[in-house]
């Protein structure tokens, strides 16, 4: 059974020892508890305010990215943060650009620019492009290469077509082509059969030639050295020929002398019959018989003075009326101090009683001495002396009786424009007209034949015009 309890004796512990002992426990675990709990709130604001100042280090996202995280962060619930969300974002990009998750955006952004540089270098994108921008404009050019890749595939099967059709008619064309080679040798064969025997009949005719030839040889050898002989004795024939004719020709110039001017008034063509002092009438001694004609004209010297070098003769006649042996003449040209008298010669070189005098007409001529030369002026000339009697011939020789000289012919200036080819051309036809015209002079000379001006004809066949006084005194080729 039970006991009461056991009663201390001799100084126990009071219950309000004991109650003060507990309440001692609980004050020092109360204390103990406050203590604890301080540090621990300590620790806490230590740990928001580290927290405090990471995110303020970190930042907030802008909007509408900060919005964006924030809503996600929400909806996800516990566990899922702003930085947390945009962590597994920036991972999953890094996977999809460049197959890591742990690269960073710098690294990234590296890559891709590298890329993008290798890549621009051989296609149609810059450098310059985003990502989807280089990848929609790779895209593109791709779908352009595989539309020409498919235009071209289809190209390659019709050329592939037209191969097949070519192939099959170079094939035709080749066993046709076979087929005339074959009747080409067969041609060839017959033609070299029918050549060797033609050669062979050539071959006589050859040698039946070759033989001719050493027979004509020998007779053209017999020739040659006959031929040798005749031109020994041709060349001493000629020698001695050669030394006849020039003995012939020195004396013809023995005979021939030096030309006389005086010559040409020594053989007067008539004379004056009668002249009546006062009047512009005179007679001569030629009429119809002698084959004068109205129109003709004479020039008169005296028969007692010599010419003067010009030969000017004292003056002028033109016939007006024909008789049978005389004739009527009109002054057209007298000198009052030497008036025209009975006696006194007349002369009309291109006239001459049973023949007609020679003429040979060269170079241009001042007809109406003006300074300008007359294009028709040598015509004019020719048909003086063809109009008095006379003939004008082509070429000088030794039936010539006469030569008219004028003045080399001129080319006509050129304009201050006219080019260098232009100024060659006029220069080398103007030493091509020098050229014609002095050796006609020297040659008339070395053959004796008067050569006289223009003045001169005039005054020797007593043409009546304005003659220039300054040219009186010229003295023509042949006329010293």
């Amino acid at each position: 059974m039970a006991g009461r309890p056991a009663t201390i004796r001799g100084g126990g512990i009071s219950g309000a020892q004991i109650g003060l002992i507990v309440f001692a426990f609980i004050s020092v675990a109360a204390l103990g508890l406050f203590i604890f709990q301080l540090t621990r709130v300590k620790e806490l604001q230590h740990r928001a305010e580290s927290a405090e100042a990471r995110i303020k280090h970190l930042g907030q996202p802008a909007a509408p990215l900060g919005t964006y995280y924030d809503n996600e962060a929400t909806a996800r619930g516990s566990g899922a943060t702003v930085f947390k969300l945009m962590t597994e974002d920036l991972e999953r990009v890094s996977q999809l650009v460049a197959g890591e998750s742990k690269l960073i955006a710098k690294v990234l952004e590296e890559q891709s620019n590298e890329l993008l540089r290798q890549v621009a270098a051989t296609h149609p994108i810059s450098a310059s492009d985003t990502l989807l921008t280089a990848i929609r404009k790779l895209d593109q050019h791709a779908t352009a290469l595989a539309e020409t890749k498919k235009s071209q595939a289809l190209e390659l099967a019709e050329a592939q077509q037209n191969i097949e059709s070519l192939t099959q008619q170079l094939k035709a064309a080749r066993d046709e082509f076979e087929d005339q080679i074959a009747d080409t040798k067969s041609d060839y064969e017959r033609a070299v059969a029918d050549f060797g025997s033609k050669l062979a009949a050539k071959d006589a005719q050859v040698r039946d030639l070759r033989d001719l030839l050493e027979t004509r040889e020998k007779d053209l050898q017999d020739l040659r050295r006959a031929a040798e002989t005749d031109k020994r004795e041709w060349d001493l024939e000629r020698t001695r020929r050669d030394k006849q004719i020039a003995g012939f020709q020195r004396k013809i110039e023995e005979l021939a002398g030096a030309f006389d001017p005086e010559a040409i008034l020594k053989k007067a063509d008539g004379r004056v019959l009668r002249a009546i002092p006062g009047s512009a009438l005179v007679y001569i001694n030629l009429g119809a018989n002698n084959n004068i004609k109205v129109g003709m004209s004479f020039e008169v010297f005296s028969h007692t003075a010599t010419p003067n070098r010009t030969l000017r003769g004292k003056g002028s006649i033109d016939v007006v009326t024909i008789m049978d042996e005389t004739a009527e003449c009109r002054i057209t040209r007298n000198d009052a101090a030497q008036p025209i008298t009975e006696g006194d010669i007349i002369v009309n070189i291109a006239y001459e009683q049973g023949r007609k005098p020679k003429f040979v007409v060269c170079g241009n001529f001042d007809l109406n001495y003006d300074g300008q030369i007359d294009p028709d002026g040598a015509e004019e000339i020719k048909s003086m002396v063809r109009r008095w009697g006379g003939q004008v011939v082509p070429e000088l020789d030794e039936s010539v009786d006469f030569v008219v000289i004028g003045t080399a012919s001129k080319v006509p200036p050129l304009p201050p424009y006219a080019s260098d080819i232009q100024r060659d051309q006029a220069e080398r036809r103007s030493l091509e007209n020098v050229e014609k015209f002095e050796p006609l002079k020297k040659q008339a000379i070395a053959m004796h034949i008067p050569v006289i001006t223009q003045n001169q004809f005039f005054f020797l066949t007593g043409y009546v015009g304005q003659p220039d006084r300054s040219l009186y005194n010229d003295r023509s080729l042949g006329l010293n």
